[in-house]
């Protein structure tokens, strides 16, 4: 199935009837219960952080990102569509999570609810009850997706072994690639060693997609090679996943999040850091 849905089609696909469409605002609570497309639950993907990217720890982000799917009842839908106001860091992020648990049929409404505006789509406040992907309260285990995705998600470990023949992608600013921005949360600031660099929002043109085989043109200047695998990492996952699906729509199929991201490698001064100009 497409990664993308387009603003007409899925009007379309609406009006029709189409069973088992569940849509879901990836946005603030707020911004859903001001105004929304009219049925979309709210599922607060963004603000959850990996507590470790090591096997306990993603089996632990798996489990968590299931069990808010089944909360907001998209674990058995037969065609789930993640919005944001334009295409950006969180419908991705949504979708991520959601094939993560191993769960088929979602998609990325391309362009969000400024494309959906451009067609005159209706609007409505949101209704319902928000949910949010969190951890789960000490003591409490929560059961693995019968269909865990491991191969969407890279661990610390995986970064670390050059046998693992992988070429790992920086999606951030030019800034934070260099290292001279560095976010309040982050003890450091500089990028993986060996990362290969090309800023997410270069797939991205007016809130959509760029066509794939432009997408493609910039990932192979990049430096990026289709034969390899490719980890994809940011600041905290999530413009890592919208270049994951730019990736998979431009002909790269094996490619995984690291969804720890910078974040997480810079609180640990025992990872070694590259800073300047790339070589």
């Amino acid at each position: 199935m497409d990664v993308i849905i387009s603003a007409k089609d899925l009007r379309d696909a609406l009006d029709r009837g189409d069973e088992g469409i569940v849509l879901v605002d990836t946005r603030t609570e707020d911004a859903w219960r001001e105004s929304t497309i009219p049925g979309a639950v709210f599922l607060n993907v963004y603000d959850y952080f990996v507590a470790e990217s090591s096997e306990t720890g993603v089996e632990t982000m798996a489990a968590d990102g299931w069990k808010a799917m089944r909360d907001a009842g998209i674990d058995r839908a037969a065609r789930v569509v993640f919005f944001e106001e334009e295409t950006g860091m969180r419908s991705p992020r949504g979708l991520w999570f959601h094939e993560l648990a191993g769960l088929a049929g979602g998609m990325i409404l391309d362009g969000g609810l400024k494309a959906w505006n451009a067609i005159g789509g209706a609007r409505a406040p949101g209704t319902g009850h928000p949910v949010e992907i969190d951890r789960a309260p000490s003591g409490e285990t929560r059961p693995m997706p019968p269909g865990f995705r491991r191969d969407l998600v890279a661990t610390t470990d995986e970064l670390l072994d050059p046998a693992t023949g992988v070429d790992i992608l920086d999606t951030r600013r030019p800034t934070e690639f260099d290292g001279s921005f560095a976010h309040d949360c982050c003890a450091r600031s500089g990028r993986i060693p060996g990362s290969l660099f090309l800023f997410y929002e270069d797939m991205l043109e007016d809130g959509l997609y760029i066509p794939p085989e432009d997408i493609r043109k910039r990932v192979l200047a990049a430096g990026l090679d289709p034969a390899r695998k490719i980890i994809t990492y940011c600041h905290r996952g999530a413009r890592a996943a919208t270049a994951l699906y730019g990736l998979r729509m431009a002909g790269f199929d094996n490619v995984k999040v690291y969804t720890g991201s910078w974040h997480e490698w810079a609180g640990d001064p025992a990872l070694p850091l590259e800073t300047g100009a790339a070589d």
